[in-house]
């Protein structure tokens, strides 16, 4: 991994000619086509008929959603790892399996589904419009480029280099100023509603942000340097240790994407370098660590209840209070305590 490197990553390559993944070219070292969700994962949820809702990707299903990656890749640097994960989910407790998988490792994991679904959605014609002179894609240009940050997390991991985040002014310290560039959330889930799915995939492409949900185990991860973990994940403190209902857990998938909105322009911009010592990439936030950049005067009451209702599957006006100043939650009660979801009587 180089600057050079870095730099082909942000030039977002032909998928159709090299890896997204590790970025080497495919005529020179072969391709396989793959799914971009796991089969293990389709069979375990009986995914393969069902379909993937996108932004305009319509009548999609997820067993035809796939793209071409290399053999090392897919056997290898990311095959290993979905071999441990598909161990480990199928367990009866899978989110105690999955403690012994670092944060890396997941986040690693999650973020190649999210990115390899970018990629497939910015080559993606808008069916749409599938006549216009100049077709829009799925994922547009601009969206890209912010996507990018992850796209170079993957190729750090495809060939086995490390990648941290810092604050712009920080000492190269890389013991006390160095961090994971993501904000990663792990929840117990209680799958024992059975009108409940044991699997749910959620994404934005705005915000840079997946969750996943398989059995007892839930994610949540902002590929975002880390910012959301360094100042905001105080107000998930009263979830720790609490098995979440599945609409709980896609509350607080809402909520996390939703912070992202309400963030400080400067705060989005990023500065790479190449450590060549750690043989990491070292990504600087614009701004500086004394700054909070999750700006009161950008939160919207009612745009944060529109947000977290498509997460939910609520309507706007039964989250927003009468005052119209907030939302309701299903997380905690009126003393800030974790509220027991009720469970559905069959």
């Amino acid at each position: 991994m180089s600057v050079a490197m870095i730099e082909d990553v942000l030039r977002l390559r032909d998928i159709t000619k090299s890896c997204p993944l590790c970025g080497r070219h495919f005529s020179r070292v072969g391709k396989d086509l793959e799914h971009v969700f796991p089969r293990w994962l389709q069979k375990r949820h009986n995914l393969w008929t069902r379909k993937l809702t996108l932004p305009n990707f319509v009548g999609r299903k997820y067993k035809s959603i796939r793209v071409s990656i290399c053999p090392r890749c897919n056997n290898q640097r990311f095959g290993e790892l979905e071999r441990l994960i598909s161990g480990l989910t199928a367990n009866g407790d899978a989110f105690d399996a999955m403690a012994e998988v670092d944060d890396h490792q997941v986040a690693a994991w999650l973020g190649k589904i999210f990115w390899l679904l970018c990629r497939k959605s910015h080559v993606s014609v808008d069916p749409k419009a599938p006549r216009a002179r100049k077709p829009t894609r799925v994922l547009d240009g601009e969206i890209m480029r912010g996507v990018t940050y992850l796209g170079v997390i993957e190729r750090a991991h495809a060939m086995s280099r490390g990648m941290y985040a810092c604050f712009r002014g920080d000492p190269p310290i890389p013991e006390y100023f160095y961090s994971e560039p993501y904000s990663l959330y792990r929840f117990r889930i209680d799958a024992s509603d059975p009108n409940t799915e044991a699997f749910d995939f959620k994404d934005n492409p705005i915000v840079l942000g997946a969750a996943i949900r398989t059995g007892s185990f839930g994610v949540v991860c902002l590929y975002d340097g880390g910012l959301h973990r360094f100042f905001r994940s105080h107000w998930l403190m009263p979830l720790w240790g609490n098995a979440l209902h599945p609409h709980q857990f896609n509350e607080v998938v809402g909520r996390i994407f939703y912070d992202q909105l309400v963030l400080d322009d400067a705060a989005q911009q990023v500065q790479y370098f190449w450590n060549r010592p750690l043989k990491a990439v070292v990504a600087m936030n614009a701004t500086q660590r004394s700054y909070n950049p999750y700006l009161q005067e950008n939160h919207d009451p009612l745009a944060c209840a529109e947000f977290v209702a498509r997460y939910v599957g609520a309507k706007v006006a039964d989250l927003l209070t009468e005052e119209g100043n907030d939302i309701r939650t299903a997380l905690v009660d009126d003393a800030g305590k974790f509220r027991t979801y009720p469970r559905q009587v069959v």
